[in-house]
Parts: C-alpha cells; sequence; structure tokens
C-alpha cells in the first residue's frame, strides 16, 4: 500500500523496442530522465530514485492525449 504524500514510477519503463511492423515503441518514461543529474551517489553516480522531490498536478485527459 502506499502511504500518503508518495507517488511510484514503475521499474521498467522508458524502454525502447521495436514492434512487429519495424517501428520503434517507448514503453513509459525512463526514471533517469526525470531526475537532475546531481540527485545521484557521488562515487557510483547511481540515481537517488527513491528520494526525489516531486509535484504532481492533476491534468485533462484529452489535453494529455493531444500532446
Amino acid at each position: 500500500m502506499m502511504q500518503p504524500g508518495h507517488i511510484s514510477l514503475p521499474n521498467g519503463q522508458g524502454l525502447e523496442y521495436r514492434s512487429a511492423d519495424g517501428s520503434v515503441v517507448r514503453a513509459g518514461v525512463a526514471p533517469n530522465e526525470l531526475t537532475d543529474v546531481a540527485m545521484r551517489d557521488f562515487l557510483a553516480g547511481t540515481p537517488w530514485h527513491k528520494h526525489v522531490p516531486a509535484r504532481l498536478e492533476r491534468c485533462d485527459v484529452s489535453q494529455a492525449r493531444s500532446a
């Protein structure tokens, strides 16, 4: 169960693959594209995906589909 005030981005999103017709398809958004390059471990460079401040806003579905 998610705690109040938390949001979740599923792991494995943002990957590109070729569909049966050969076109490139991207499933979701890659977490690395949503995080600041400064928000990572200084030694290994691993992003801190579990501790990224975020703002979530309600959007109109019709506007989201046209974007």
